[in-house]
Protein backbone atom coordinates (compact mmCIF):
# COMPACT_ATOMS: atom_id res chain seq x y z
CA UNK A 1 0.00 0.00 0.00
CA UNK A 2 1.39 3.40 -1.00
CA UNK A 3 2.30 5.65 1.93
CA UNK A 4 0.71 9.09 1.87
CA UNK A 5 1.29 12.57 3.28
CA UNK A 6 -1.02 14.97 5.03
CA UNK A 7 -0.28 18.62 5.54
CA UNK A 8 -0.79 20.40 8.86
CA UNK A 9 -1.17 24.13 8.19
CA UNK A 10 -1.29 27.05 10.60
CA UNK A 11 -4.36 29.18 9.73
CA UNK A 12 -2.88 32.20 11.51
CA UNK A 13 -0.21 32.88 8.88
CA UNK A 14 -0.80 35.50 6.20
CA UNK A 15 -3.83 34.36 4.20
CA UNK A 16 -2.43 34.71 0.68
CA UNK A 17 0.69 32.77 1.68
CA UNK A 18 -1.42 30.10 3.39
CA UNK A 19 -3.64 29.59 0.35
CA UNK A 20 -0.71 29.55 -2.07
CA UNK A 21 1.27 26.98 -0.07
CA UNK A 22 -1.75 24.71 0.30
CA UNK A 23 -2.68 25.00 -3.37
CA UNK A 24 0.85 24.07 -4.42
CA UNK A 25 1.10 21.20 -1.93
CA UNK A 26 -2.18 19.75 -3.20
CA UNK A 27 -0.66 19.49 -6.66
CA UNK A 28 1.92 17.10 -5.20
CA UNK A 29 -0.79 14.75 -3.96
CA UNK A 30 -1.94 14.74 -0.32
CA UNK A 31 -4.04 12.40 1.83
CA UNK A 32 -5.57 15.38 3.62
CA UNK A 33 -5.06 18.97 4.73
CA UNK A 34 -5.44 19.59 8.45
CA UNK A 35 -5.85 23.08 9.87
CA UNK A 36 -4.16 23.41 13.22
CA UNK A 37 -6.34 24.80 16.02
CA UNK A 38 -4.68 28.23 16.17
CA UNK A 39 -7.41 30.80 15.71
CA UNK A 40 -6.81 33.21 18.61
CA UNK A 41 -5.70 36.13 16.42
CA UNK A 42 -7.73 35.23 13.33
CA UNK A 43 -10.74 37.49 12.68
CA UNK A 44 -12.11 35.71 9.62
CA UNK A 45 -12.05 32.03 10.64
CA UNK A 46 -15.03 30.90 8.57
CA UNK A 47 -13.80 32.76 5.48
CA UNK A 48 -10.39 31.09 5.72
CA UNK A 49 -11.87 27.62 6.18
CA UNK A 50 -14.20 28.17 3.22
CA UNK A 51 -11.37 29.44 1.00
CA UNK A 52 -9.13 26.47 1.80
CA UNK A 53 -12.04 24.11 1.31
CA UNK A 54 -12.49 25.40 -2.24
CA UNK A 55 -8.90 24.32 -2.96
CA UNK A 56 -9.16 20.92 -1.27
CA UNK A 57 -12.50 20.17 -2.95
CA UNK A 58 -11.03 20.86 -6.38
CA UNK A 59 -8.20 18.45 -5.56
CA UNK A 60 -10.54 15.80 -4.14
CA UNK A 61 -8.74 15.93 -0.78
CA UNK A 62 -10.52 16.11 2.60
CA UNK A 63 -10.10 19.18 4.81
CA UNK A 64 -9.73 18.25 8.48
CA UNK A 65 -10.09 20.71 11.35
CA UNK A 66 -8.01 20.19 14.48
CA UNK A 67 -10.48 20.24 17.41
CA UNK A 68 -13.14 21.52 15.03
CA UNK A 69 -16.19 20.47 17.04
CA UNK A 70 -17.39 24.09 17.23
CA UNK A 71 -17.64 24.11 13.43
CA UNK A 72 -20.02 21.15 13.05
CA UNK A 73 -22.64 23.40 11.47
CA UNK A 74 -20.25 24.51 8.72
CA UNK A 75 -20.29 22.63 5.40
CA UNK A 76 -16.67 23.48 4.56
CA UNK A 77 -14.78 20.47 5.90
CA UNK A 78 -14.77 16.66 5.92
CA UNK A 79 -13.07 15.67 9.14
CA UNK A 80 -12.05 16.46 12.71
CA UNK A 81 -8.72 15.69 14.33
CA UNK A 82 -8.84 15.34 18.11
CA UNK A 83 -5.93 16.08 20.42
CA UNK A 84 -7.55 14.00 23.18
CA UNK A 85 -10.32 11.36 23.36
CA UNK A 86 -13.70 13.06 23.48
CA UNK A 87 -16.71 11.43 25.15
CA UNK A 88 -19.11 13.38 22.92
CA UNK A 89 -17.91 11.77 19.70
CA UNK A 90 -21.08 9.73 19.17
CA UNK A 91 -23.16 12.87 19.65
CA UNK A 92 -21.03 14.65 17.05
CA UNK A 93 -21.40 11.72 14.68
CA UNK A 94 -25.18 11.91 14.86
CA UNK A 95 -24.91 15.49 13.66
CA UNK A 96 -22.28 14.79 10.97
CA UNK A 97 -22.23 11.01 10.34
CA UNK A 98 -19.79 11.07 7.42
CA UNK A 99 -16.90 12.93 8.99
CA UNK A 100 -13.37 11.51 9.04
CA UNK A 101 -12.03 11.25 12.60
CA UNK A 102 -8.41 11.21 13.74
CA UNK A 103 -6.59 11.36 17.07
CA UNK A 104 -3.12 12.44 18.20
CA UNK A 105 -1.41 9.61 20.06
CA UNK A 106 1.78 9.34 22.07
CA UNK A 107 3.10 6.48 24.18
CA UNK A 108 -0.16 5.63 25.98
CA UNK A 109 -1.90 2.61 24.48
CA UNK A 110 -5.17 3.72 26.12
CA UNK A 111 -5.61 6.31 23.37
CA UNK A 112 -5.19 3.65 20.69
CA UNK A 113 -7.78 1.43 22.37
CA UNK A 114 -10.20 4.37 22.58
CA UNK A 115 -9.64 5.13 18.89
CA UNK A 116 -10.36 1.51 17.98
CA UNK A 117 -13.46 1.26 20.18
CA UNK A 118 -14.85 4.45 18.62
CA UNK A 119 -13.98 3.45 15.03
CA UNK A 120 -11.69 6.37 14.29
CA UNK A 121 -10.27 6.50 10.77
CA UNK A 122 -6.66 7.20 11.69
CA UNK A 123 -4.25 8.04 14.49
CA UNK A 124 -1.21 10.27 14.24
CA UNK A 125 1.81 9.80 16.50
CA UNK A 126 3.41 13.00 17.80
CA UNK A 127 6.23 13.58 18.11
CA UNK A 128 8.41 10.99 16.42
CA UNK A 129 11.48 13.27 16.45
CA UNK A 130 12.21 16.57 18.22
CA UNK A 131 10.45 19.41 16.40
CA UNK A 132 9.96 23.15 16.76
CA UNK A 133 6.33 22.83 15.59
CA UNK A 134 5.35 19.98 17.93
CA UNK A 135 7.15 20.99 21.09
CA UNK A 136 4.09 20.23 23.23
CA UNK A 137 4.26 16.52 22.30
CA UNK A 138 6.34 13.94 24.11
CA UNK A 139 8.70 11.86 22.00
CA UNK A 140 7.13 8.59 20.87
CA UNK A 141 9.24 5.47 21.03
CA UNK A 142 9.62 3.29 17.96
CA UNK A 143 8.62 0.36 20.18
CA UNK A 144 5.24 2.03 20.77
CA UNK A 145 4.75 2.52 17.03
CA UNK A 146 5.62 -1.10 16.31
CA UNK A 147 2.95 -2.27 18.79
CA UNK A 148 0.18 -0.14 17.26
CA UNK A 149 -1.55 -2.98 15.43
CA UNK A 150 -2.18 -4.77 18.72
CA UNK A 151 -4.62 -1.98 19.59
CA UNK A 152 -5.67 -0.11 16.42
CA UNK A 153 -6.55 -1.42 12.97
CA UNK A 154 -6.97 1.68 10.76
CA UNK A 155 -4.48 4.16 9.27
CA UNK A 156 -1.39 5.18 11.24
CA UNK A 157 0.49 8.43 10.54
CA UNK A 158 3.72 9.71 12.02
CA UNK A 159 4.33 13.39 12.80
CA UNK A 160 6.93 15.65 14.35
CA UNK A 161 10.46 16.38 13.22
CA UNK A 162 10.20 14.36 10.01
CA UNK A 163 12.57 15.70 7.38
CA UNK A 164 15.01 14.45 4.76
CA UNK A 165 17.57 13.64 7.47
CA UNK A 166 15.23 11.75 9.82
CA UNK A 167 12.96 9.96 7.36
CA UNK A 168 15.43 7.08 6.67
CA UNK A 169 15.06 6.11 10.34
CA UNK A 170 11.41 5.21 9.71
CA UNK A 171 12.25 2.54 7.16
CA UNK A 172 11.57 -0.47 9.39
CA UNK A 173 8.38 0.85 10.99
CA UNK A 174 4.84 -0.11 9.99
CA UNK A 175 2.79 3.00 9.14
CA UNK A 176 0.57 4.45 6.41
CA UNK A 177 1.99 7.92 5.98
CA UNK A 178 3.44 11.04 7.55
CA UNK A 179 2.22 14.47 8.59
CA UNK A 180 4.36 17.43 7.55
CA UNK A 181 4.26 21.03 8.72
CA UNK A 182 7.33 23.20 8.21
CA UNK A 183 8.86 20.91 5.57
CA UNK A 184 6.01 21.97 3.29
CA UNK A 185 5.00 25.39 4.60
CA UNK A 186 8.56 26.75 4.70
CA UNK A 187 9.46 25.49 1.23
CA UNK A 188 9.61 27.70 -1.83
CA UNK A 189 8.06 24.96 -3.96
CA UNK A 190 5.65 22.93 -1.83
CA UNK A 191 4.57 20.80 -4.82
CA UNK A 192 8.12 19.59 -5.28
CA UNK A 193 8.54 18.90 -1.56
CA UNK A 194 5.43 16.70 -1.42
CA UNK A 195 6.52 14.79 -4.52
CA UNK A 196 10.03 14.28 -3.13
CA UNK A 197 8.83 13.03 0.25
CA UNK A 198 6.32 10.74 -1.42
CA UNK A 199 9.07 9.25 -3.56
CA UNK A 200 11.31 8.64 -0.53
CA UNK A 201 8.44 7.16 1.50
CA UNK A 202 7.54 4.73 -1.25
CA UNK A 203 11.05 3.84 -2.40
Amino acid sequence: MKKSIYLIADPAIEQSVLLHKIEMALKGGLFAVQLWNNWQNVANKIEIIASIHQLTQLAGVPLILNEGQDCLDLPYFEGIHLDLPNDKIQEYRQKRPNLIWGLTCSNETEKLSWAEQNSLDYVSYCSVFPSKTSNSCELVSFETIQKTRQFFSKKVFLAGGINQNTIPNLKNLSFDGIALVSAIMDAENSTEVVLNYSAVLND
